[in-house]
């Protein structure tokens, strides 16, 4: 018998490292018109509605195991076999370990301390879940040794390293991160950096994290710049979330009038990326994993996300307007999947986001065409009453 996972949260053996701050997202999202209703994007903001103070935990798992191997990378393991919930959600593939696997554990004599989770290579886990632990378990973790998968034969198609190996150029500390072959361990102590509950997005509560980015910012900034476009939409290649053809064209009528340059983050290095977003004054964006990089934009930025219900649940995922209530941004959205992609609330949101009144005033002749319409229609009626 198989057993059972266990959740972060009840691996007693655990200290607090940090205190963040509570989320408090009323204040900081922007209607993209009049009337919007946020609740959709606010249902799964961490804490919401509860009196539980953010932390930041180092759990120590004694004879614990972890794992490093394609689809499995940190996956980790109690003493007794029992898989940690949070660490193989993202998991592809059969995440369960067999007794047999575990009497073949390679055994550690030191101390390790694990950052990333299944979903590492993906561009927002990476950014905002994996890399902020970094300083945590340096400051707090100085003898344990902190591991990484090692980077697998799987170059970019233009020969640029890996992003993580990118990142960690920008790390001052980089190179003192030890790489890790595939397999099975079972160090003397396995450490995780979690926050005190289930969502780890609320790492993005804690201004160490930001601290942390600011380093890499000022490190890609080191190398040479060039000026970039300050009003910047993401584009991406094969981007299923944009789908209504009316919608395209409206949002590409509107770039176009508030001169936007479409950019393709593919195409950039993780610096050239660091420097893009630093210099930006706006950014529009469908939901996705590049819209990760606004923990390196400045107070100034503005935010338009164009969000989308993923799961069919009636809920928004709340990620970026927790990283632009981080830094302090201007942060706005639109629901797609509540029509709010149409001609008219496209306009408005536009609106807000660059301090214009243009649709605002196209809305109001609209209401005014509509009640002399509905005047006109009373009086005619009565006429021929």
């Amino acid at each position: 018998m198989r057993p059972a996972p266990i959740s972060v949260m009840d691996l007693t053996d655990r200290r607090t490292i940090a205190r963040g701050r509570e989320p408090d997202p009323e204040r900081v999202i922007q209607p993209s018109f009049n009337g919007q209703d946020p609740t959709a994007l606010l249902k799964q903001v961490p804490h919401r509605g509860t009196t539980l103070p953010p932390r930041l935990d180092i759990i120590t798992i004694p004879r614990g195991y972890v794992w490093f191997g394609p689809g499995v990378d940190g996956i980790a393991l109690t003493a007794e076999g029992r898989p940690v919930a949070e660490t193989a959600m993202f998991a592809r593939g059969d995440a369960t370990v067999s007794e047999a696997r575990l009497r073949e554990a390679i055994d550690v004599a030191e101390d390790w301390v694990t950052v990333v989770d299944c979903g590492w290579d993906n561009h927002y886990h990476l950014l905002t879940l994996a890399m902020p632990k970094l300083p945590f378990a340096r400051r707090h973790l100085p003898e344990a040794a902190l591991v990484l998968p090692a980077r697998r034969p799987t170059p970019a198609a233009d020969g640029r390293p890996a992003m993580l190996d990118q990142l960690l150029a920008l790390d001052p500390d980089g190179g003192r991160i030890r790489p890790v072959a595939d397999g099975l361990y079972r160090p003397r102590n396995l450490h995780l950096i979690w926050p005190n509950h289930s969502q780890a997005a609320a790492l993005h509560l804690h201004d160490e994290t930001f601290a942390y980015f600011d380093t890499l910012a000022q490190a890609a900034s080191a190398a040479p710049a060039r000026g970039g476009p300050q009003r910047i939409f993401i584009e991406r290649v094969r981007d299923t979330r944009l789908l209504d053809p009316y919608a395209i064209r409206s949002l590409d009528r509107l770039l176009a009038a508030h001169g936007f340059e479409k950019v393709r983050l593919e195409q950039l290095d993780m610096a050239g990326q660091i420097r893009l977003f630093a210099g930006a004054t706006h950014v529009v964006a469908a939901h996705g994993a590049g819209l990760s990089n606004i923990v390196f934009g400045s107070r100034r930025l503005r935010v338009l996300e164009l969000n989308l219900d993923l799961d069919g649940g009636g809920t928004l995922r709340p990620w970026f307007l927790l990283l632009a209530a981080g830094r302090g941004q201007h942060y706005q959205y639109l629901n797609a999947s509540a029509c709010e992609l149409a001609d008219l609330t496209l306009g408005l949101a536009f609106d807000r986001l660059m301090g214009t009144g243009r649709h605002a005033a196209r809305l109001r002749l609209l209401r005014l065409r509509g009640r002399f319409e509905r005047m006109m229609s009373r009086w005619t009626g009565r006429r021929r009453a």
